[in-house]
């Protein structure tokens, strides 16, 4: 939480941060900038705060609903934090390094199925699929991609960080302002208890469709965490360590503290590249029968250190979507 003193020392700054979202937003508004439509369907997930919305288990519930419709699929991400540039169609080839935590975890669990690329050119990318096998194309953080014209803009908001609760940048946390929350078809509350009232419901959506478009869909999702995978070791310790990098990690930690003996937590920034250093404060608590539990985002890391992990126990759980109140996404994609 930010301190009272801090706001006002950040508050100029934040002024001049919001001067120049409203700009950038009136010169797309007047059609200065003009947005790009594509003949292939395009899908935007995004949101307005900086990380935290749980947009990754989003689009891989997107995903699995357009497979089930036989309908082929590119993720196209710009690839956060990523030692490369330019476009890359994602290959074997390919580890977080090279291409970003969040597409590489795309590629490693729809390998087969799906075409992951990276670009920091959402246009670049989309042209080259507009000439490819490719039904629809699901764009991963791209509420603020204004230049592409989405056939669904969906937008996502933690329903413990409400986007209707904060302020811009620096002050808060928003990328723009609440009332940008209008260029949404769809905006999603995420990480909802699976036991919400329908009055806690009633009051978020009366705060929120201030900010929306008249007949804007608000939906609510729930995340559910899955038994713990393998990436290194051949055995699961109900003794934990917990390590993450994603942008708030609470709601893991307090789910593996209500599941197992939690002995110590490990927290990085969003998108952490570990170094050896890192990984050999974790090891150092290892002592006795004692498993490493990550994230899903960080396995996916964390298996390309097997030189320092790969003798002990480390398992990542898996989560999933649901949607809460019998209103879920899927009821509007459509055929």
């Amino acid at each position: 939480m930010i301190s009272f003193f801090t706001k006002v020392i950040m508050f100029p700054f934040s002024v001049v941060y919001g001067l120049f979202i409203i700009l950038r937003n009136f010169l797309f508004d007047i059609k200065y900038y003009k947005p790009i439509k594509f003949n292939k369907k395009v899908i935007a997930v995004g949101n307005l705060i900086m990380g935290g919305s749980g947009k990754t288990p989003h689009v891989e519930y997107l995903i699995n609903i357009l497979l089930k419709k036989k309908k082929n699929i590119s993720v196209i991400s710009r690839g956060y934090n990523r030692e490369t540039s330019g476009m890359i169609t994602l290959s074997e080839k390919d580890d977080f390094r090279t291409v970003g935590d969040e597409p590489i975890q795309y590629f490693k669990k729809f390998n087969n199925e799906v075409k992951v690329m990276v670009s920091e050119n959402r246009v670049k990318a989309l042209n080259v699929n507009e000439t490819d096998k490719i039904d629809v194309n699901i764009l991963d953080d791209a509420y603020q991609q204004r230049l592409v014209k989405p056939d669904m803009n969906i937008l996502l908001s933690s329903i413990k960080r409400p986007f209707y609760k904060d302020f811009i940048f620096p002050v808060g946390m928003l990328r723009e302002y609440r009332k940008n929350a209008n260029r949404a078809d769809f905006l999603i509350f995420s990480g909802c208890d699976k036991e919400m009232k329908e009055t806690e419901r009633d009051e978020v959506i009366l705060k929120a469709k201030q900010y929306l478009n008249i007949n804007t869909p608000i939906l609510f999702s729930h995340v559910r965490y899955d038994e713990p995978k393998k990436v290194f070791g051949n055995k699961f310790h109900k003794d934990v360590i917990a390590v993450s990098s994603i942008a708030y990690p609470d709601s893991f930690f307090s789910f593996l503290q209500s599941k197992y003996k939690l002995i110590k937590t490990f927290k990085f920034k969003d998108h952490h590249t570990y170094k050896d250093k890192d990984l050999l404060k974790v090891i150092k608590e290892c002592d006795g029968d004692i498993s490493i539990l990550t994230t899903e985002k960080d396995a996916v890391k964390l298996c390309e250190y097997k030189h320092l992990l790969g003798s002990y126990s480390v398992y990542y759980v898996p989560i999933k979507v649901s949607f809460l109140f019998n209103n879920s996404i899927s009821n509007y994609l459509g055929e």
